[in-house]
Protein backbone atom coordinates (compact mmCIF):
# COMPACT_ATOMS: atom_id res chain seq x y z
CA UNK A 1 0.00 0.00 0.00
CA UNK A 2 1.53 3.34 -1.06
CA UNK A 3 0.63 5.91 1.15
CA UNK A 4 3.16 8.91 -0.52
CA UNK A 5 0.81 10.24 -3.63
CA UNK A 6 -2.32 9.96 -1.06
CA UNK A 7 -0.32 12.62 1.46
CA UNK A 8 1.37 14.55 -1.57
CA UNK A 9 -2.22 14.81 -2.86
CA UNK A 10 -3.37 16.28 0.26
CA UNK A 11 -0.45 18.39 0.28
CA UNK A 12 -1.11 19.65 -2.80
CA UNK A 13 -4.79 20.68 -2.29
CA UNK A 14 -4.50 22.28 1.23
CA UNK A 15 -1.53 24.09 0.08
CA UNK A 16 -3.41 25.69 -3.37
CA UNK A 17 -6.39 27.27 -0.97
CA UNK A 18 -5.71 30.61 0.81
CA UNK A 19 -8.14 30.70 3.88
CA UNK A 20 -9.02 34.20 5.66
CA UNK A 21 -8.31 34.20 9.44
CA UNK A 22 -11.39 36.31 10.72
CA UNK A 23 -10.51 39.09 13.06
CA UNK A 24 -9.65 39.07 16.63
CA UNK A 25 -12.07 40.87 18.83
CA UNK A 26 -8.85 43.50 19.49
CA UNK A 27 -8.88 44.37 15.62
CA UNK A 28 -12.68 45.00 15.78
CA UNK A 29 -12.18 46.98 18.70
CA UNK A 30 -10.08 49.15 17.24
CA UNK A 31 -11.31 49.34 13.99
CA UNK A 32 -14.73 50.08 15.00
CA UNK A 33 -12.95 52.99 17.17
CA UNK A 34 -11.70 54.41 14.30
CA UNK A 35 -14.72 54.47 12.35
CA UNK A 36 -16.71 56.24 15.14
CA UNK A 37 -14.05 58.61 15.35
CA UNK A 38 -13.99 59.01 11.40
CA UNK A 39 -18.09 59.11 11.13
CA UNK A 40 -17.23 62.06 14.18
CA UNK A 41 -14.76 63.57 12.14
CA UNK A 42 -17.33 63.99 8.91
CA UNK A 43 -20.01 64.86 11.47
CA UNK A 44 -17.55 67.76 12.53
CA UNK A 45 -16.74 68.93 9.05
CA UNK A 46 -20.26 69.23 8.24
CA UNK A 47 -21.23 71.43 10.61
CA UNK A 48 -17.87 73.27 9.97
CA UNK A 49 -19.15 73.76 6.62
CA UNK A 50 -22.38 74.78 7.78
CA UNK A 51 -21.41 77.43 9.63
CA UNK A 52 -22.94 75.91 12.64
CA UNK A 53 -20.28 75.26 15.45
CA UNK A 54 -21.88 72.67 17.70
CA UNK A 55 -19.54 71.73 20.25
CA UNK A 56 -20.82 67.58 20.44
CA UNK A 57 -19.19 66.24 17.19
CA UNK A 58 -15.60 68.03 17.92
CA UNK A 59 -15.59 66.47 21.66
CA UNK A 60 -16.97 63.34 20.16
CA UNK A 61 -13.72 63.17 17.97
CA UNK A 62 -11.28 64.09 21.19
CA UNK A 63 -13.02 61.56 23.64
CA UNK A 64 -12.85 58.81 20.30
CA UNK A 65 -9.23 60.16 19.79
CA UNK A 66 -7.89 59.69 23.63
CA UNK A 67 -9.77 56.05 23.69
CA UNK A 68 -7.43 55.25 20.47
CA UNK A 69 -4.82 56.72 22.22
CA UNK A 70 -4.68 54.42 25.22
CA UNK A 71 -5.37 51.46 22.69
CA UNK A 72 -2.11 52.10 20.94
CA UNK A 73 -0.46 52.72 24.36
CA UNK A 74 -1.13 48.82 24.89
CA UNK A 75 -0.48 47.64 21.60
CA UNK A 76 2.27 48.98 19.96
CA UNK A 77 5.03 46.94 22.07
CA UNK A 78 3.66 43.93 20.01
CA UNK A 79 0.93 44.56 17.44
CA UNK A 80 1.48 46.95 14.30
CA UNK A 81 -1.12 49.30 15.83
CA UNK A 82 -1.24 51.57 13.06
CA UNK A 83 -1.99 48.87 10.12
CA UNK A 84 -4.40 47.23 11.90
CA UNK A 85 -6.13 50.49 12.33
CA UNK A 86 -6.02 51.43 8.66
CA UNK A 87 -7.13 48.00 7.54
CA UNK A 88 -9.98 47.31 10.46
CA UNK A 89 -11.02 51.12 10.43
CA UNK A 90 -11.94 50.99 6.52
CA UNK A 91 -13.57 47.75 6.78
CA UNK A 92 -16.06 48.86 9.54
CA UNK A 93 -16.28 52.21 8.22
CA UNK A 94 -17.48 50.49 4.87
CA UNK A 95 -19.79 48.23 6.69
CA UNK A 96 -21.55 51.15 8.40
CA UNK A 97 -22.14 52.65 5.17
CA UNK A 98 -23.43 49.56 2.98
CA UNK A 99 -22.46 49.58 -0.44
CA UNK A 100 -20.28 52.41 -1.54
CA UNK A 101 -18.88 53.26 -4.73
CA UNK A 102 -15.82 54.04 -5.32
CA UNK A 103 -15.60 57.77 -5.39
CA UNK A 104 -17.45 57.05 -2.17
CA UNK A 105 -14.39 54.64 -0.86
CA UNK A 106 -11.98 57.47 -1.50
CA UNK A 107 -14.10 59.57 0.72
CA UNK A 108 -13.46 56.93 3.84
CA UNK A 109 -10.19 56.27 3.06
CA UNK A 110 -9.88 59.93 3.80
CA UNK A 111 -11.91 59.88 6.88
CA UNK A 112 -9.61 57.07 8.29
CA UNK A 113 -6.69 58.81 6.86
CA UNK A 114 -7.66 61.98 8.89
CA UNK A 115 -8.65 60.35 11.72
CA UNK A 116 -5.16 58.49 11.94
CA UNK A 117 -3.09 61.67 11.32
CA UNK A 118 -5.23 63.64 14.26
CA UNK A 119 -3.95 60.63 16.59
CA UNK A 120 -0.53 60.64 15.16
CA UNK A 121 -0.02 64.35 16.10
CA UNK A 122 -1.56 63.82 19.28
CA UNK A 123 1.29 60.93 19.80
CA UNK A 124 4.08 62.93 18.87
CA UNK A 125 2.57 65.82 21.37
CA UNK A 126 2.78 63.66 23.89
CA UNK A 127 6.62 62.25 22.93
CA UNK A 128 7.65 65.68 23.24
Amino acid sequence: MDHIPAVENLARSSSTSKTQIPPTPLERRVGKLVCLAASALAASVCDYANGSPNRAPKLRVANLIAQLFELRKLMVPTWDFDGIAHQHGRLALAEACGEVSAAEQVILDELVNGTMEILRKVVLSELH
